[in-house]
């Protein structure tokens, strides 16, 4: 490959961890659990994600982002926002079926309403 290409290459991929083309259900959390928002992954990586919300809302820089499927939330701020596309980076990632915690506990109460809605099993 030309030193150009390499050189265009790594202008482009500025990410920690590569990510992985995914279509995955996601809740936003904010305001101390009192707000939540829908939106899809649309990539993923250990570091951080693209995220799709369903319709422009004004978010805070840091929020707690549940995967679905995974029952996983993370502490996450925003890195980009591009209208209803989102890059995210993690700042720590949790189970929400470990630690007896009140904001762990919240966050799993509402993984598991968003999981029985879209029939997750």
């Amino acid at each position: 490959m030309s030193n150009m290409k390499e050189q265009e290459l790594e202008k482009r991929e500025r990410r920690p961890a590569p990510r992985k083309r995914v279509l995955l259900s996601g809740l936003i959390v904010y305001g101390h659990g009192a707000f939540t928002c829908d939106c899809k992954y649309r990539n993923l990586s250990t570091a951080g994600a693209r995220i799709t919300l369903a319709y422009l809302v004004q978010l805070p820089i840091r929020f707690h982002l549940i995967n679905v499927r995974d029952g996983v939330a993370h502490n996450a701020h925003m890195v980009w926002n591009k209208g209803l596309d989102l890059g995210v980076r993690f700042d720590s990632t949790t189970s929400l079926s470990a630690k007896p915690d009140v904001v762990i506990d919240r966050l799993k109460k509402l993984w598991l309403a968003k999981r029985g809605r879209i029939g997750v099993s």
